[in-house]
């Protein structure tokens, strides 16, 4: 059976020390239980640095690997995900235009969703913040107005920790304290060192009432166990479906 290719499209963004590749791979099982409803597209950060946890020795080979984020000349990190030319504008802005280039370069469905794991959550998150808070200033005057790569109905925030990536619409916000209210879902792993992290990201940047938990017992890993990628692939159908 041939696959659509209008099906609507989740954005993926790698977690630190990793790659587009990599996550890809981390993703299968993911991806083919989704194949009939959506496409995962998976995007490089656009820093070098050294492998992350758990990266190697599985995924030798795969070099060189990635990151979100780098840090100034003091050795802070950059919020925003700048520097990585000279012009100065913001992560957020940047991944925004890889997916209206991804639109060219291989036409598809909507931009609906997007996923992250560990670092890659920033991003993700970030991306849903600019959304609302573009929309809530009036920049859209409605939502038949938001440009195609600016519809985004849910995220899914795997093992993740850190506040989301600061946008330029963060400057023009009435406050720096917003929550996401974009429908989320998180995925924390009970013996993930990561855990508190990851229950202070939920805990201090979503809305509380639009997040949705999900547990696994296990570390600092995607879902792998049949069961429960198929409970995750359910929540993201039903969080597209209640959303749209």
């Amino acid at each position: 059976m041939t696959k659509p290719t209008n099906r609507p499209r989740i954005a993926c963004f790698h977690g630190g020390g990793s790659r587009a590749s990599v996550y890809e791979v981390q993703c299968a099982h993911l991806a083919k239980l989704l194949e009939p409803d959506f496409e995962l597209i998976f995007f490089d950060g656009p820093f070098f640095r050294d492998a992350g946890p758990g990266v190697l020795p599985a995924f030798r080979g795969y070099e060189p690997f990635r990151s979100w984020f780098t840090a100034d000349s003091s050795g802070a990190e950059l919020p925003d995900g700048s520097g990585y030319d000279m012009t100065g504008r913001d992560g957020v802005e940047r991944i925004w235009k890889l997916m209206q280039e991804k639109d060219k370069l291989s036409p598809g469905g909507p931009w609906v969703g997007v996923m992250g794991f560990s670092q890659g959550t920033r991003p993700a998150g970030g991306l849903l913040l600019d959304q609302q808070r573009r929309i809530a200033s009036g920049e859209f005057g409605s939502e038949a107005e938001i440009p195609t790569g600016l519809r985004l109905k849910f995220g899914v925030m795997c093992m993740g920790a850190g506040a989301p990536m600061m946008a330029e619409s963060a400057h023009r916000a009435e406050s720096d304290a917003e929550l996401v209210s974009i429908p989320t879902i998180h995925v924390h792993g009970l013996k993930d060192p990561v855990l508190p992290l990851s229950r202070h990201q939920l805990a201090s940047y979503y809305d509380p009432k639009r997040s949705e938990l999900f547990e696994v017992d296990y570390h600092h890993a995607m879902p792998w166990v049949k069961h429960e990628v198929e409970h995750l692939a359910r929540l993201i159908r039903t969080a597209y479906r209640e959303n749209s």
